[in-house]
């Protein structure tokens, strides 16, 4: 009879082992499956962001090349003389012997200055479009970052 209560003994001892450890393995488990549901979310929101970052990257980089692929009909407009730029500018007497009536060569910008004018407002275009861009990237992922 010693022997089947000291077995008993055990097997009661050994089940409340076991169940406490059940107890804790079940806890654990609890935790982590929290944690996995809450980085899985994390990864969604920054997955979203990440979508959120390309399509604006993608929007003004498109408006950079366009902003370089105007210039080559910017400066044919220039030639052409179908686009004028307004300069200040002195007009020198085509005449030096003048009469005394107006009579000087219309101003314009210089042949050699129109490429010049053509890169500062392709360089203009540029940085526009790329300010621009940061702006919306901070409107929308920043401010949203910082909320939280």
């Amino acid at each position: 009879m010693k022997t089947l209560a000291g077995i008993c003994v055990a097997l009661v001892i050994g089940l409340l082992l076991a169940l406490w450890r059940l107890d804790h393995v079940s806890a654990s488990l609890t935790t982590a499956t929290s944690r996995v549901g809450v980085l899985e979310g994390e990864a969604k929101a920054y997955e979203q962001a990440l979508t959120v970052r390309d399509s604006i990257d993608h929007q003004y980089q498109e408006a950079i090349r366009n902003a370089e692929d105007s210039k080559p009909q910017l400066v044919a407009d220039l030639n052409s003389g179908s686009r004028i730029v307004y300069v200040r500018a002195a007009c020198v007497p085509a005449n030096p012997n003048a009469t005394g009536s107006t009579d000087a060569a219309t101003p314009e910008l210089a042949a050699d200055a129109r490429p010049d004018y053509a890169d500062l407002v392709a360089a203009n275009n540029k940085v526009t479009a790329q300010v621009t861009g940061l702006q919306q990237f901070i409107i929308t992922s920043c401010t949203r970052s910082a909320s939280r």
